[in-house]
């Protein structure tokens, strides 16, 4: 099975191995598709595959690590009004969902090759590309 899921850290929980721990501790594989974390806390999504016994097993040891656990819901969404189609994000997109119409000139998302690992947020000049979590 795999689960896609936002972790939220207190500073105490910054410091420990979490994606150490799950996968030594559990045997799960840990795909992590967006970190943002220093000693004062900070958020993680990432995506846990293993059986359903061991990721339950998972996820109770985060939340007694004191990690905010939530199941990740949405994905990235582009804001269609202040996109200016500059093409910044296609050339950073790891999974090509940020196409350019050489014709048209405008970027095409396709979400479903989306992994949300949030390059093309933080590259955005505009600001039109969004995790919605």
């Amino acid at each position: 099975m795999k689960t896609k899921l936002v972790l939220n850290f207190n500073p105490e929980a910054s410091n420990l191995p979490i994606t150490h721990n799950l996968i030594a501790e559990y045997g799960l594989l840990v795909n992590i598709l967006r970190a943002e974390i220093d000693e004062i806390g900070g958020k993680m999504v990432i995506e846990v595959s293993g059986d359903d016994d061991s990721t339950n097993k998972g996820v109770e040891y985060l939340k007694k690590a004191g990690v905010g656990v939530r199941p990740f819901k949405e994905g990235v969404r582009r804001n269609d009004e202040i996109c200016t189609h500059c093409g910044v994000c296609v050339s950073i997109c790891p999974t090509s969902a940020l196409i350019l119409d050489h014709e048209t000139r405008k970027v095409t998302f396709v979400e479903e090759k989306c992994v949300a690992c949030g390059v093309c947020i933080d590259a955005c000049p505009p600001r039109a590309m969004e995790i919605l979590i």
